[in-house]
């Protein structure tokens, strides 16, 4: 491999991992603030015990969901090292650096921790099997849902890219 597309597939991957690891840091800051607006707006719409029964899937899901993006972010990071000692390292042997680039993976590694949290969010989208209101209370679960397929389809598509150069 050239140099110029070892230092292209370089830079693509550092890019996908900054891009990923703001993404998560994003949505773990907006989950707290979105889920006690969810608990005002569920004060105001719902009955005492669906409030109940939305409250505990709420409580339960806040908590899976930071557990979730927190232990993602520590494994993003670590690989974020590794990429960049790695570099370091290896960035006067292209071919051993080519070969690493390989082995971190980094497009799956990162996906296979976005498809946990988005099946997470579609578990407890699909569970709540309410009325109209506690859809739209549940709206920015959708959200975050949706970014999240979005980011694994953009990281795929660059993940090809980085395929196709190798």
């Amino acid at each position: 491999m050239r140099k110029s597309e070892v230092l292209r597939n370089l830079l693509v991957q550092d890019k996908v991992i900054k891009l990923n690891l703001d993404l998560l840091e994003g949505l773990l800051r907006e989950i707290k603030p979105d889920i006690e607006e969810s608990k005002i707006l569920m004060e105001t719409c719902l009955e005492e015990e669906e409030r109940q029964n939305l409250l505990k899937v709420l409580t339960d899901f806040e908590r899976d969901f930071t557990e979730l993006i927190s232990q993602a972010l520590d494994h993003i990071y670590d690989l974020y090292e590794i990429f960049n000692f790695d570099i370091t390292f290896l960035s006067n042997l292209p071919e051993e650096l080519e070969r690493e680039i390989e082995r971190l993976d980094t497009v799956n590694n990162i996906n296979s921790h976005l498809e946990a949290i988005a099946k997470l969010l579609e578990r407890v989208l699909n569970v709540v099997e309410w009325d109209e209101k506690v859809k739209v209370i549940l709206t920015p679960l959708r959200i975050y849902r949706d970014v999240l397929e979005h980011a694994i389809s953009f990281n795929q598509k660059l993940g090809g890219t980085l395929s196709y150069a190798l």
